[in-house]
């Protein structure tokens, strides 16, 4: 079955996570852009680079992205979604912007994703839906005795299930990677999959 289409501002959302790692490989045109930000940084003592290594860092250990349609501008609506994904986020920091939540994992923990996601599927609010979730984790990509690929999470050792899709080159086995996968599994209620849409070498 063909996976659902990322909503537009969850995906922007997520690019902007995951362009840190083009920093440094930046096109030669960007090279006015380069030298300012090397000026910048040469005066407090740092050089690009080490700038978007840094920030690549101190990214959380986790994200998960929840994508919705329906009232989200109101107070009363805004607040209920923040209240009904902090009493499942365990610990995780939520964030309601717009049209999506972001659940953010600062430290490494076990992520508990399928109750994140069933607590905005099952809303009993008249006019809220989930439309797609996005995980953002560092962590391996290998194979399960089984031979099917998995995603191990860093330091927890929690596993998924896990595909490529077709843009994505398989990492080097073993290697720590940062990934952003789409959710799948979750509105049959199933066992949950990822689908990795980007992986960048962790740092």
């Amino acid at each position: 079955m063909r996976a659902p289409r990322i909503g537009t501002a969850i995906f922007a959302v997520v690019a902007a996570a995951i362009v840190l790692g083009a920093i440094a490989a930046a096109p030669s045109n960007a090279a006015p852009s380069n030298a300012a930000a090397a000026n910048a940084a040469a005066a407090k003592g740092t050089t690009p680079a080490a700038t978007a290594t840094d920030a690549a860092a101190s990214a959380p250990f986790a994200r998960v992205y929840l994508a919705l349609r329906g009232c989200t501008s109101c107070s009363h609506c805004r607040t209920t979604i923040r209240q009904m994904t902090k009493g499942s986020a365990k610990g995780g920091e939520t964030r309601v912007n717009g049209d999506q939540v972001e659940v953010l994992y600062a430290k490494p923990r076990v992520v508990p994703l399928r109750e994140v996601i069933r607590s905005l599927a099952d809303n009993r609010l008249h006019d809220l839906s989930l439309v797609d979730v996005l995980f953002e984790a560092k962590g391996v990509i290998g194979k399960g005795a089984d031979g099917a690929l998995i995603f191990t999470l860093d330091e927890t050792g929690q596993v998924f299930p896990i595909s490529l899709a077709d843009q994505v080159k398989n990492p080097v086995a073993g290697r720590p990677v940062r990934l952003v996968a789409l959710v799948e599994g979750w509105r049959k209620k199933g066992a949950l999959t990822l689908v990795a849409r980007d992986v960048q070498a962790a740092v």
